[in-house]
């Protein structure tokens, strides 16, 4: 199975990593950011695909979500990125991923809950390592 995912914030450190392991594990991710030079250069060296958009153009950001089915989110802080990517999301019923860890993040994504529902979207924060380690200390 074959599944079309756009991971936006692939030039930082994590993305990249995220990015250099995707392919090597045989898959094809689209590549996505704000600078295009940065991705030209990574999705070459990848062969990979790759989109370049802002998040604050809503009429970008849908476009590059049309025919994408899940997109990991690794564009932080969160709290200041995650909004618009959630309600691209939401728009274009393109599953949500990222990997914060921060809790206000957290309670937003809940809050749609019952939007993401109805329109068959998943909205899952914190699906990288950093959260286990801290959860993990929270409970001892």
């Amino acid at each position: 199975m074959n599944i079309n995912f756009l991971l936006y914030g692939s030039s930082g450190f994590v993305g990249d990593a995220i990015a250099h392991l995707a392919v090597q594990s045989g898959l094809q991710p689209i590549l996505a950011g704000r600078n295009a030079d940065k991705l030209k250069t990574q999705a070459t060296e990848l062969g990979v695909k790759y989109r370049v958009f802002n998040l604050e153009d809503s009429g970008a950001l849908d476009q590059a979500l049309k025919d994408v089915t899940v997109i990991l989110h690794c564009a932080g802080p969160y709290l200041h990125t995650f909004k618009p990517m959630m309600q691209g999301c939401l728009r274009t019923g393109a599953h949500y991923l990222d990997l914060t860890g921060e809790i206000p993040v957290y309670e937003a994504l809940a809050a749609q809950d019952n939007e993401a529902k109805a329109k068959g979207v998943m909205l899952l924060p914190g699906v990288g390592f950093d959260v286990v380690p801290t959860d993990c200390l929270a409970v001892q």
